[in-house]
């Protein structure tokens, strides 16, 4: 992958928990395409030192597991948050902002969280299979638009969409598209 990137994504998640699995599941689809301008990290968790990672970045993307979500898949614009607490062993994407913007004394590039539904969490399961439907719909949807501008037009809600799930729990492109931000 590039060497200076345009958009720095962060695949998180523990392969290890079920799908905890689905943010380096879909990390590791984008490493296999290689992207030009993408600079990809499979990681765990977010330290405070990968606020170094952003400092040549034009944009950033979280991909990570959620539950909760009403549809398999969605892209959040996240929002600097100065107050967001810092802790040393792991970070949320709002507080890592906040340490880019103190280290280099500059607002942190647009960031984004890809977030996957996912059901099951426990140690040592497989990834669900609800939750491969998700990593295959949100695969779908965001390879599509895996770079900077890519990212910043799905943001702007002209072509953000959700998956709708049909009766077998399985994802199918049924839902009108919709933004959210």
């Amino acid at each position: 992958m590039s060497a200076v990137p345009g958009l720095v994504v962060f695949a998180i998640g523990n392969d290890a928990r079920g799908d905890d699995a689905l943010g380096p599941q879909l990390g590791a689809r984008i490493e296999k395409v290689s992207p030009p301008g993408v600079k990809l990290l499979a990681e765990y968790q977010l330290q405070i030192e990968h606020a170094l990672d952003l400092h040549d970045a034009a944009a950033v993307l979280f991909i990570d597991a959620a539950v909760g979500l009403e549809h398999a898949f969605e892209l959040r614009r996240i929002e600097l948050d100065p107050a967001a607490q810092l802790l040393s062993h792991s970070l949320s994407p709002a507080a890592l902002l906040a340490v880019f913007e103190r280290i280099e004394g500059r607002a942190p590039p647009p960031a984004f969280v890809f977030a996957l539904r996912g059901e099951s969490f426990e140690l040592g399961e497989p990834l669900s299979a609800p939750a491969a439907g998700a990593l295959e719909a949100g695969w779908a949807w965001l390879s599509a638009r895996l770079s900077v501008s890519g990212l910043l037009a799905a943001a702007s809600g002209a072509a953000l969409q959700h998956q709708q799930c049909n009766r077998t729990g399985h994802d199918a492109p049924e839902g009108r598209p919709h933004a959210e931000q």
